[in-house]
């Protein structure tokens, strides 16, 4: 998680489901986000989730890593964005 323009930095952390609900065509699930033992959050992200955006076919169309609830402006790094697809694609 790094906010953009920022330098690359790799956060351990777990997933768990929050809800899911539809939304026209698509589907938002909500996840919640757990940091692993010995990692803080990046400086200025308070708490942290994700909304992943699916079509109705369960293929990911966007992942928003989430600030109390809003966009912000943080984004996940390559790996970490896969790791979030890895956990949805697993639902």
């Amino acid at each position: 998680m790094m906010k953009y323009g920022a330098e690359h930095v790799e956060h351990r952390f777990t997933l768990s489901y929050k809800e899911s609900e539809p939304r026209g065509q698509w589907q938002d699930i909500y996840l919640a986000i757990q940091m692993e033992s010995g990692q803080s959050l990046p400086e200025d992200l308070l708490d942290p989730s994700v909304l992943v955006i699916t079509n109705k076919a369960g293929e990911i169309v966007q992942i928003v890593l989430q600030d109390e609830g809003c966009d912000c402006e943080f984004q996940f790094t390559l790996s970490e964005k896969a790791q979030v697809e890895s956990f949805v694609e697993q639902l």
